[in-house]
């Protein structure tokens, strides 16, 4: 019956950073704007999960940042297909807006490769090959 994530929400310091950084990643469209309830929704490629940002809640601390040294959202994979071509293809894309990664690496098994990337919030993300 499960289907897999139907979307994944994050909060974010400042929404319009944000909806430039995702807008500007390969394979990320935005699809809805919220403006009377502070959020973005995007299409992750072609699946059926969105990716969610939405503005800080009321008492959030000023500066805050993500940690994944806090319980709770260590990191988040996104499949990539075709290979580490395609891998390739989306460093250099990330590069070109400024998104440092550390290149195409090989997973702990040393089996897949992907690419590890951080948005304007310290959130971390991965690409990950699908084979």
């Amino acid at each position: 019956m499960l289907r897999g994530f139907h979307h994944v929400a994050l909060r974010v310091t400042d929404l319009d950073r944000s909806r430039a950084f995702y807008s500007a990643l390969p394979g990320f469209v935005l699809d809805q704007d919220f403006p009377d309830l502070e959020k973005l929704r995007f299409r992750i490629g072609d699946s059926r999960t969105r990716l969610v940002l939405c503005a800080p809640l009321p008492g959030t601390p000023a500066g805050d940042r993500f940690s994944e040294r806090r319980i709770g959202l260590d990191h988040i994979a996104v499949g990539v297909g075709g290979g580490r071509r395609s891998l390739e293809e989306l460093e250099r894309a990330l590069c070109a807006i400024g998104a440092p990664t550390d290149g195409v690496t090989l997973d702990r098994a040393g089996v897949l490769s992907l690419i590890t990337f951080r948005d304007p919030d310290n959130i971390q993300w991965e690409l990950f090959e699908e084979q």
